[in-house]
């Protein structure tokens, strides 16, 4: 399988995850969508399709984690002593510099 083929086997699997969702009328966030794929993949019966969404979710759940460490600045984007799941895209100056 080339490139643009996983290219469009990936696309095609998120859409049929994301269109089951709104059909649910599920919200939709990344867990859920997480949540999905996992669904779909432990449904699927072709080997080929099950192994391309186990590498979507795997890929889906290291970009988040990275975007989480990359937004919060740290290495340890939940422990004890923060357990809120807000994090600052702009650093903390942001919340207090009003424009408007």
């Amino acid at each position: 399988m080339n490139s643009s083929e996983i290219e469009q086997l990936t696309d095609e699997l998120i859409g049929v995850a994301v269109l089951s969702l709104l059909k649910d009328n599920s919200p939709i966030s990344t867990q859920a969508l997480i949540n999905r794929l996992r669904s779909m993949e432990r449904n699927e019966t072709d080997i080929e399709r099950r192994n391309m969404l186990g590498r979507i979710i795997a890929e889906i759940i290291s970009n988040n984690i990275s975007s989480l460490r990359s937004a919060t600045g740290s290495e340890a984007f939940w422990d004890k002593e923060n357990r809120s799941n807000v994090f600052p895209l702009f650093g903390e100056k942001s919340l207090n510099n009003k424009k408007h």
